[in-house]
């Protein structure tokens, strides 16, 4: 295991402008081999999702409980595998004012806007308990469109991970980590923006729950599946279990359904991953659900622990 001195796992829950002349200082000594030496059969793609700083900070807009333990795992992970994994993408749920999912979007019947966690159905926009405040023939057939086709309601969340908020930002020990694989194996992080359409809500890096036709980014990443599919192993990791990382897999499940071989490729990384807690909802019960779905698809199941990279 590679343990670069400027890493210490206590300020895993601290925020602080990366040190980067102390990252290069230690990754321009260390003597690794470059990611383009990565031969077929050893080539690794790390998936991070939403390890960002409002997730994982306890003072963060929608802080998931023992975030920073699955960021530690994970880091811990990649410095002992620094040179089994090619590259490491790291995705940033990226929102703005307006969006549907947003309470500025919407008006009950008191002309109030809806509260965080406040759940709107097709029957609620239909009896005028709610109704939109922008774009209103959309956002009624958005709602018609979850009903028929979404694995989740529209939820109101609190304004989180707001594009130029330091919520926003990826949490900065994983930053650092991140940086330093870069330099040290000339691998460029790949960083994969989601979520600022204001038309949809997007829990999965690959597609928005409803397509906007209109938006560049508003169908399938058929782009970065394509990537990932040239890696021999997809090595998955991120907050929250049970929402974005959920959904992203699913929605890898979903694009490589005729592909077994593809889907047994993906590594789950139970350990560093924890699902949003609820006092009605049992989203971890939900999540493990799906989870035992997957394996079944042939997907992998594992822990931050186990030998998984040769």
């Amino acid at each position: 295991m590679i343990t670069p001195k400027f890493y210490d796992d206590k300020k895993i829950d601290e925020i602080y402008l990366p040190r980067f002349n102390d990252i290069k200082e230690e990754a321009f000594r260390l003597d690794v081999k470059p990611s383009t030496s990565d031969k077929a059969g050893s080539r690794n793609a790390a998936l991070l999702i939403d390890f960002q700083i409002d997730f994982c900070n306890k003072n963060g807009a929608l802080y998931v409980p023992e975030a920073e333990m699955d960021i530690s795992n994970s880091i811990k992970f990649i410095l002992s595998n620094f040179e089994k994994i090619t590259t490491i993408y790291p995705t940033l749920d990226t929102h703005i004012a307006f969006q549907i999912f947003y309470g500025l979007w919407w008006l009950d019947s008191h002309n109030n806007h809806p509260g965080p966690f406040t759940i709107i159905t097709k029957e609620d926009v239909e009896t005028g308990k709610y109704k939109p405040v922008v774009k209103p023939v959309w956002s009624l057939d958005y709602i018609k469109n979850l009903k028929d086709n979404s694995n989740k309601p529209l939820c109101i969340w609190p304004e989180h991970t707001m594009l130029g908020t330091p919520g926003h930002a990826l949490v900065p020990a994983l930053y650092e980590i991140c940086y330093f694989h870069a330099l040290a194996r000339k691998s460029q992080t790949s960083f994969q923006v989601k979520g600022d359409i204001p038309e949809t809500e997007m829990y999965g890096v690959f597609s928005p729950e409803v397509k906007v036709p209109t938006s560049s980014k508003g169908g399938i990443n058929t782009n970065l599946l394509n990537i990932l599919r040239t890696h021999d192993k997809i090595l998955i990791m991120g907050e929250a279990k049970s929402h974005c990382v959920l959904e992203s897999i699913r929605q890898l499940v979903d694009f490589f359904h005729d592909q077994p071989e593809t889907l047994t490729k993906i590594y789950i990384f139970e350990d560093c991953m924890s699902s949003v807690q609820h006092p009605d909802i049992d989203y971890e019960a939900i999540a493990l659900e799906e989870f035992e779905k997957f394996r079944k698809k042939g997907l992998h199941i594992v822990n931050s622990t186990d030998s998984i990279l040769s």
